[in-house]
């Protein structure tokens, strides 16, 4: 059946109607009224559904025939209509577009109101005859005014008994858009004094209704048009041509043979044009199809828009949904008819042949980037990395055992499912000098992940030297109120031992914390306790404060324990590259304070400001001894 649903009874749901069945498209339009679908030239493949339907039979009639796409050419002031629509396209995961007419320029002679009610209601008490033109849904409104008004609607003889009923006796039952000389005439059967319209546009014959109000001298009571966006009527046509194309995005597995899907393995057999890089299509050489190598988005989309083959499958290795190219692709085939088959991934198929679960586990793509590394393995008892760029197995191992965790379980996997397939298991202290294929997968088991993120770590547990840290219960405060996102760019401004950029790096597992101090005693002792909590998503940069940050990317937040003089200039530098960025400040003294608070103010940031005094318990003796920390200023500006 279609995969086509168009919506309307409109003029320009029509004119899509007439350009399916000029160009043999087959597809559903759906009317509102037997008198829609009637106006709708009859061709074999418009399959024409007339009667209101609500949003669950919309879903259901979206579900039953298997619809991949509906235009919503409704009338602009259909707005449940629309919203029933919409909405039923979501709960069944159907592409969706509303087109929407061109709107009209305002007209100074009108008179505009946002409902019909209250045109109706500005009326009452005025005098005159009224022509309402505004559809036959809203003339209860216009019903205690019936014995002045003349009432133009669809010719139906529904809609004319209904009118009836309503009081109405001057009836116009019409079908429109009407030319301007039929609007004087009826606007001079009428004896009209006014004119009620909506801003129909010009498919609407809106322009037609100003000029002959114009003419006769009748005022113009206009209808709002309610906001919206979409599409044009040609961008619509556009769309519906490309669905003659019918893109299958499929994955195939490993191999592209013995482990793609039954499904997947159809849409390739069944297409006109094979698409993909070589090694994903090199399996498929032997069938009788035009076959283009590329694996860029750019490239592809290309070439689908100028090639005349209309059933065509781009293939994918491994899953479209797992780190593929097809979440690039995707967005530049809009329009055209795609479906996307899943393959077997590689953490699925690698996690079978090793035993091993992916339930828990972190997934993490390596292949042509860089990332965290011993952080994921850290916070997860299993992390599974799809390998293939700079990044061998060899070198996560070296790492981890850098971080203390070369007693993880590794097993690596190269050539999945081809011939010479290869599996490898060992210590990570075992394989820092394993040889693999680029191509390769790796999972690590750490039986000490992190069960929790720490906050507040004891002081004792960092490594100390000669420079300022921030105590733990500021330091809990400040990393609260940095509010890090797992995946954010923070600057630790003055680092000193590192313990903030610590515990913010525990938070941004995905992200990166760029720790600065001028003192080279500051950054050693950063690297040292990066590498005891197993941070390696802690860049250090040993540099003032001023001239660092001019370098740094965006940051999400900011904390600065150490400015060395250079507040102002670092305050600029964040708001600049980042106006959202979240900045804590701790003082120690009134004037560092104040500083703050007015380089901040200047900048135009609202402030926070607590004040801490953290006092411990001391034994001295057989007694219980009071030992009062300095207070702390944390100044907080987002």
């Amino acid at each position: 059946m279609s995969d086509l649903l168009i919506f309307g009874g409109t003029t320009e749901g029509r004119a899509l109607a007439e350009f399916c069945a000029e160009n043999d498209i087959e597809a559903y339009v759906s009317t509102a009224t037997e008198y829609g679908g009637d106006i709708i030239d009859k061709a074999e493949k418009l399959h024409i559904l007339t009667g209101r339907l609500d949003m669950e039979q919309i879903a259901r009639l979206i579900r039953r025939e298997d619809i991949g796409l509906v235009i919503d050419a409704t009338h602009p002031y259909a707005v449940q209509v629309t919203e029933n629509i919409r909405r039923a396209c979501e709960r069944t995961l159907t592409r969706y577009y509303r087109l929407v007419r061109e709107e009209s320029a305002p007209v100074d002679s009108g008179r505009y109101f946002d409902s019909v009610s209250e045109a109706a209601a500005y009326l009452n008490g005025v005098s005159g005859n009224i022509l309402v033109t505004t559809g036959s849904k809203e003339l209860k409104e216009f019903a205690p005014l019936h014995d002045r008004c003349t009432v133009r609607v669809l010719p139906s003889e529904d809609i004319t008994a209904e009118c009836g009923t309503m009081g109405f006796s001057r009836i116009i039952a019409e079908q429109g858009p009407f030319s301007e000389e039929e609007n004087i005439s009826h606007i001079t059967a009428a004896g009209a004094e006014y004119l009620v319209t909506k801003d129909g546009g010009r498919a609407g014959g809106f322009p037609e209704k100003v000029s002959a109000a114009e003419k006769c001298g009748a005022k113009l009571i206009i209808i709002k048009r309610p906001r919206e966006q979409g599409i044009s009527l040609e961008r619509a046509k556009e769309m519906i041509s490309a669905m003659r194309k019918r893109i299958a995005v499929v994955g195939t597995g490993m191999d592209g043979n013995r482990t793609m899907t039954a499904e997947g393995l159809e849409e390739v057999r069944s297409a006109e044009l094979i698409i993909g890089a070589e090694r994903v299509v090199s399996s498929f050489k032997d069938m009788v199809k035009e076959i283009f190598i590329s694996y860029d988005p750019n490239e592809i989309a290309k070439h689908i828009a100028e090639t005349e083959h209309e059933k065509i499958a781009v293939l994918m290795s491994g899953d479209c949904g797992f780190f593929s190219g097809a979440e690039k692709l995707l967005p530049k085939l809009a329009g055209y008819d795609v479906r996307v088959i899943c393959g077997i991934s590689s953490a699925a198929y690698f996690c079978g042949r090793i035993g091993v679960s992916q339930n828990g586990a972190e997934l993490v793509s390596l292949h042509g980037r860089r990332g965290n590394i011993v952080r994921r393995v850290c916070a997860h008892e299993r992390t599974f990395f799809l390998l293939g760029g700079d990044i061998a197995p060899k070198d996560i191992c070296r790492r981890l055992c850098e971080y203390g965790l070369g007693d993880a379980e590794i097993y690596v996997g190269e050539n999945l499912s081809y011939e010479n397939e290869r599996l490898t298991h060992g210590k990570a202290e075992e394989l820092t000098d394993i040889e693999t294929d680029k191509l390769c997968v790796l999972m690590a088991i750490n039986q000490r992940y992190e069960r929790y993120i720490r906050g507040c770590i004891p002081d004792g547990e960092f490594i100390r030297g000669n420079v300022p840290m921030t105590k733990a219960e500021v330091r809990g405060i400040v990393v609260n109120k940095l509010c890090i996102p797992r995946d954010g760019i923070v600057w630790d401004i003055g680092c000193g031992t590192g313990s903030v950029s610590v515990e913010a790096a525990l938070r941004c597992e995905c992200g990166t914390v760029y720790a600065v101090d001028r003192s080279a005693e500051a950054a050693e002792l950063t690297d040292k306790n990066r590498r005891k909590f197993g941070c390696d998503n802690i860049n250090i940069v040993t540099a003032d404060g001023k001239e660092a940050v001019k370098t740094l990317p965006k940051p999400d937040c900011v904390f600065i324990g150490g400015s060395g003089g250079e507040l102002g200039d670092i305050i600029s530098a964040a708001i600049e590259k980042n106006p959202a960025a979240r900045i804590v400040i701790t003082a120690v003294t009134l004037e560092t304070l104040n500083e703050s608070i007015r380089l901040l103010e200047a900048a135009g940031r609202e402030c926070e400001i607590s004040q801490t005094a953290i006092t411990r318990v001391k034994k001295v003796g057989a007694h219980s001894m009071l030992s009062a920390e300095n207070p702390v200023f944390v100044v907080n500006s987002e």
